[in-house]
């Protein structure tokens, strides 16, 4: 396996190991984001094939410029072996992607956190590189930028941001972790750096993370708010708000913030002018799923311009729940 790896690396112009792709949006000026999330993989159970088989189907069908990958990837021992199969479809196309954690990666796992961000960063067209000096629970932690099709100005940044485990990180505290201050204090310094280099103008973002904000909850709780898409369970999000989403708002960049973690809710809504949304469950069978296909999220981006448009595309083909998030209006329109 590690032969082969070597030789995507070759063949793949993403140039793992040292550098990051460069990414950069089409020359019609568009760019294709593919989210996937809760593969839930077990290396050595046959019930995960069906994941395979969604991530082959996914990039067969919508040809994407880049993967996220927003948590819970693997599920057990062998770790290694879990993420290079989920990998390889990706390395093969040269498709470049990142990869944010779960709050199951590492449960009963033989690799911890940090050995798997070690693993993914040495992997052919992975995109994220661990920022260092935030604090030490923090793994999945940076920015990944966008050019524009003919410059090398930055027109999009997506920010992968690290929400913890099951375990709340604070004495006293019951439930899920959250996206750490030091985290939001890096994320406030870079946002506002990227702004002032564009002339003070803040430049089109997307954040990605795997526990939800508590403004989901928020959101979805709300008798004005309108949603597209399922919610089949409670949103399972942290009991403490680390204000994360709020400081996205205050700098003005990010459009939507998109989460994994529950695996029968795939909705969008809108919150304080702020797309929320769920990617689409693309596992097998080794975790729980009542929806009737597994899929993912797409979404599709216009160089130059606040807005964008999502669906989700299910793995029978049929493309659903199409929104678009048009700058200046309260609502998403669908």
């Amino acid at each position: 396996m590690k032969r082969c790896i070597l030789i995507f690396a070759v063949l793949c112009g993403c140039a793992g190991f040292a550098k990051q792709p460069e990414l950069k949006f089409r020359a019609d000026g568009t760019f294709k984001i593919l989210q996937m999330t809760d593969f839930h993989f077990k290396a050595a159970d046959t019930l995960s094939n069906k994941a395979l088989r969604n991530i082959n189907r996914m990039l067969d069908l919508e040809q994407p410029d880049f993967v996220a990958l927003t948590g819970d990837l693997i599920y057990g021992s062998p770790g290694r072996e879990g993420l290079e199969r989920l990998l390889e479809p990706l390395i093969r196309r040269k498709i470049p992607y990142a990869v944010v954690w779960g709050n199951h990666d590492d449960h009963d796992c033989d690799m911890s956190r940090r050995e798997m961000q070690a693993f993914v960063e040495k992997q052919p067209c992975n995109t994220g590189f661990r920022v260092n000096g935030i604090d030490e629970a923090s793994e999945s932690v940076f920015n990944v930028r966008v050019t524009g099709s003919k410059s090398a100005k930055t027109a999009l940044v997506m920010w992968f941001m690290d929400s913890g485990t099951s375990i709340a990180p604070a004495e006293g505290e019951r439930g899920y972790g959250w996206i750490s201050y030091p985290q939001i204090e890096w994320y406030n310094r870079e946002s506002r750096a990227i702004t002032k280099a564009n002339g003070g103008k803040p430049v089109p973002a997307l954040a990605f993370y795997h526990i939800p904000v508590p403004e989901y909850n928020e959101a979805i709780r709300d008798t004005n708010s309108i949603f597209i898409g399922n919610k089949f369970e409670p949103v399972a999000c942290p009991k403490l708000n680390s204000g994360f989403f709020t400081a996205t708002r205050i700098n003005g960049d990010v459009m939507g913030h998109f989460c994994g973690h529950e695996h029968d809710n795939d909705f969008i809504t809108l919150w304080h002018g702020i797309a929320l949304a769920y990617g689409r469950f693309s596992g097998g069978d080794t975790g729980y799923n009542h929806l009737d296909y597994v899929g993912g999220r797409v979404i599709l981006l216009k160089e130059g311009e606040r807005k964008f448009e999502t669906y989700i595309r299910l793995y029978n083909g049929d493309l659903i729940q199409r929104a678009y998030f048009p700058e200046g209006t309260r609502k998403i329109e669908f």
